[in-house]
């Protein structure tokens, strides 16, 4: 009688164990896959108010610049390979950071 909790609880155990495995497979990277912006353009002519920059993640794997345009308050997704997403994000870099120094990159752009 003792030996079929026994056995069951090893069972429930080897059981639990993959599950686990299974879980941690389907839990592996894929590229590009919770990027915020499924697709980029290089520039644009309207005037941009805001913007953030998102680095790379586990879910994605590439830097994201999104800014926000002043007409509509629409944001857009800038090519981070582009002249107005590197000039943003080496802007980033060079203010540390900093959520009050952002409108220094604004406004440097604007002139």
């Amino acid at each position: 009688m003792a030996f079929v909790p026994t056995v069951s609880s090893l069972l429930v155990v080897f059981l639990l164990g993959v599950c686990i495995q299974l879980d941690g497979v389907a839990a592996q990277y894929v590229p590009g896959a919770r990027c915020i912006c499924p697709g980029t353009i290089m520039h644009t002519s309207e005037t941009i108010v805001d913007f953030e920059i998102i680095e790379k993640t586990f879910y994605c794997d590439k830097i994201e610049v999104i800014v926000t345009l002043e007409e509509d308050g629409a944001k857009r997704c800038l090519n981070p390979e582009g002249q107005k997403g590197r000039f943003f994000i080496q802007c980033w870099n060079k203010i540390n950071k900093d959520g009050k120094q952002k409108k220094r990159c604004l406004k440097k752009k604007k002139e």
